[in-house]
């Protein structure tokens, strides 16, 4: 069986999951194609083999899209998730599932009242193989717990352009994520700290940020967070347990020595290092829809908690104040 996925949002992020989807991906294909700019979906569906339409209510409602991947802007994510779950589509959102915690819980709150987990988050670095393998370090066998982590995420440039509540809903979000995962805990607070600015960075916007949480359990977690840093992307993530530590690098496994040189190069932009987290993220999620199992990898509230402590996050940056996590009881459909 082939499971036919309809696209909304036919960008670059858009455009790579349909590669994917028709050529590297098992049991699935792109069948309908939509964005709002109407020559690049009809460019891209008729690469993948699909048709491209005029509105992405047709995505969700047309009879050959057995499921439904948005890969629209942030903003755009809510409304179009409430869409699917209106007809009961499957659906894979990518990150952010609202870039506020309101439009958010209502995405939630209509899942949890259709009683069927039907969305997948994008949060696509809980299947990248090495933040599987630095989990794979916790516990007694390994390095214990974790009591601190620290993570960088730098982009060469800002590719939306530089505004810092956009540097954490739709960026320092994938950290608010991946350390919930690797921890198995909840935050308790968030503070946001700005200091010196970055050469690039425009008149009332902070670049670098620095985001410090903890966790309920303890476990003390902070972000760098430089998107106009003009090195590269590059993503690290180190942990300091109690028995031992453990470091996850950037993703270039390979340093080489030459001419006075040592060191790897770096991808411009996401795709370059983790595409093929990408791509493992939709196989899981083309499987679980074949066999019928409930969607691997985050699920809508993740994508809810994740909103909630990027919106205090924001709060945090423009009162420079820290900012409690209140959460409310995680609803058991999420058990």
């Amino acid at each position: 069986m082939t499971m036919r996925v309809g696209l909304i949002g036919a960008g670059n992020i858009g455009g790579s999951h349909a590669r994917d989807l028709a050529g590297r991906v098992a049991g699935s294909s792109v069948s309908v194609v939509f964005d709002v700019d109407r020559d690049r979906a009809s460019a891209l569906a008729a690469e993948v083999g699909g048709r491209a339409v005029g509105a992405y209510q047709d995505v969700i409602e047309a009879a050959d899209v057995d499921a439904v991947l948005i890969a629209s802007p942030d903003d755009c994510h809510a409304e179009q998730a409430l869409a699917c779950l209106a007809v009961g589509k499957p659906t894979l959102c990518e990150k952010p599932l609202a870039p506020n915690e309101a439009d958010a819980r209502r995405v939630l709150d209509a899942e949890v009242a259709i009683g069927r987990r039907l969305i997948m988050m994008g949060f696509m670095r809980r299947f990248d193989p090495g933040y599987v393998e630095l989990k794979a370090t916790f516990g007694p066998d390994g390095i214990g717990d974790p009591l601190i982590i620290r993570n960088s995420h730098r982009n060469e440039v800002a590719p939306y352009g530089l505004d810092s509540a956009l540097s954490i809903t739709n960026a320092a979000i994938h950290e608010i994520d991946i350390n919930r995962w690797l921890t198995d805990d909840e935050y308790a607070w968030v503070e946001v700290l700005t200091g010196r600015n970055g050469p690039l960075t425009p008149e009332g916007q902070h670049d670098p940020l620095f985001l410090l949480l903890k966790t309920r359990l303890g476990t003390v977690v902070d972000v760098e967070m430089y998107v106009q840093s003009q090195l590269g992307y590059e993503v690290t993530c180190a942990v300091t347990g109690g028995t031992g530590a453990a470091e996850m690098a950037d993703g270039a496994y390979v340093n080489a020595s030459r001419a006075l040189h040592r060191g790897h190069s770096l991808p411009q932009q996401w795709l370059g290092r983790f595409g093929e987290a990408y791509r493992l993220q939709l196989q899981a999620w083309i499987t679980s829809l074949e066999q019928g199992t409930v969607p691997p990898g985050a699920s809508t509230w993740d994508g809810y908690v994740g909103a909630v402590v990027a919106t205090a996050a924001v709060a945090s940056l423009r009162t420079g104040q820290r900012q409690a996590i209140e959460l409310p009881p995680r609803p058991a459909l999420y058990s």
